[in-house]
């Protein structure tokens, strides 16, 4: 090992729930300011299995030194394979929060420090960029029970957790599909619009949840990034602080710039430390529009091709969720449309569905119609791609 990997790596093992939440803060709360590493581990729930949580640990390859600098190890969600171990320093997991703080994420300056609801697992990204937020912030987050497995995501309890700040500027970040169930509840709704910031990442956001959230004027920001980025660093297509993106001309791959872009991957498998250099090509395409905000269009691999025509998975699946029937989709590669719906809401609405997909996409992209009752999803609420293939596929 080079002089510059001298940090020893102990795993914190974190259970699901409130106290999973309270463990993290502590443990990364010592770790910055004890120049320690933070690199957090779940402990089996209904959400990790034991092979996920080996796969965890395989990632962190905690008997390897990790480089001096290095403030904590955080892996990837693994949707599409085996999560991967990145290293990040204490200046890239915060180069955005005072950006966030601030509230000018969402166009408002505060005269207070925030109160952050945790909503999502601390050992990801989102939830530990709710840590350090937090932590920044001096605020301990409020968490919610179903953090990792803990319980079920809940509406009551979402406003029950913000009731709990009294009159704090509330921050919470959600994933699309905890911001649905929110929306489609009255007493989840009223809840959201007593936050000061939402913030939406993970996945792309229903274009209908958009509108919805519009409606009701909640300071919504959706936010692009991961965990090689060290969470979000774009923010409703426009650049988050000291950040760029470029796009390739030959096939429009997103490549991020900045200074919250991680360190680089774990050495893995025989395979050595792969740094950054402060830049990283996504697996994601999009487009500049006319006043350069960056729209993300999809997934390079879930372009298929169909007599020479380039079809995007992604595009149909969100046509597909527009409709408020349909509570998610995922498009396999043989143009099969998986269809979260009940069968006799989703039959009524079918054929208006097909028209929108001719209309934007041409009859070349109109998949087969296939109703199940639910998508595998992974603890931090993106669909589970591996296992969704497996079943289906």
């Amino acid at each position: 090992m080079a002089d510059s990997t001298i940090r020893e790596i102990e795993l914190t093992q974190i259970p699901p729930g409130s106290p999973g939440v309270a463990t993290a803060f502590d443990a990364l709360s010592e770790a910055l300011a004890n120049e320690q590493v933070f690199a957090p581990i779940p402990q089996q729930s209904r959400h990790y299995s034991s092979h996920q949580i080996q796969a965890i640990r395989e990632a962190i390859n905690p008997s390897t030194p990790c480089h001096s600098h290095t403030a904590a190890i955080l892996t990837t969600s693994g949707s599409t394979g085996n999560p991967r171990g990145v290293e990040l320093s204490y200046s890239q997991l915060s180069a955005m929060n005072d950006f966030v703080n601030s509230g000018e994420v969402v166009g408002v300056q505060l005269d207070a420090p925030p109160q952050w609801i945790c909503a999502l697992p601390v050992t990801s990204v989102g939830g530990v960029n709710v840590l350090t937020r937090s932590i920044a912030a001096g605020v301990p987050p409020i968490a919610l029970e179903s953090i990792a497995g803990g319980s079920t995501f809940d509406p009551d309890e979402f406003a029950n957790s913000v009731e709990r700040s009294k009159d704090e500027p509330v921050f919470v970040s959600l994933v699309p599909t905890q911001l649905r169930r929110l929306l489609n509840s009255q007493l989840g709704a009223q809840a959201l619009r007593r936050c000061t910031a939402i913030l939406i990442g993970g996945g792309p956001t229903p274009t209908n949840d958009f509108l919805q959230a519009q409606d009701l004027g909640l300071p919504v920001s959706y936010t692009y990034g991961m965990t090689e980025t060290s969470g979000g660093c774009i923010f409703s297509g426009k650049n988050g602080p000291g950040t760029n993106f470029t796009l390739d001309p030959a096939d429009s791959r997103i490549t991020l710039h900045g200074p919250s872009i991680a360190s680089g991957y774990r050495p893995i498998g025989g395979r050595a430390f792969t740094p950054f250099n402060s830049t990283f090509a996504t697996d994601d395409f999009g487009v500049a529009d006319l006043i350069g905000q960056l729209e993300i269009l999809g997934r390079l691999d879930d372009i298929v091709v169909i007599n020479g025509v380039n079809i995007s998975r992604t595009a149909i699946a969100k046509i597909i969720e527009e409709n408020p029937s349909v509570q998610s989709c995922y498009v396999l590669p043989n143009l099969t449309a998986l269809i979260v719906a009940t069968p006799a809401d989703f039959e009524g609405v079918s054929g208006s569905i097909r028209h929108q997909i001719v209309q934007k996409l041409g009859s070349i992209a109109i998949p087969t119609f296939r109703v199940v009752t639910q998508l595998p999803t992974l603890p931090n609420g993106k669909l589970d791609r591996v296992t969704i293939t497996n079943l289906y596929g």
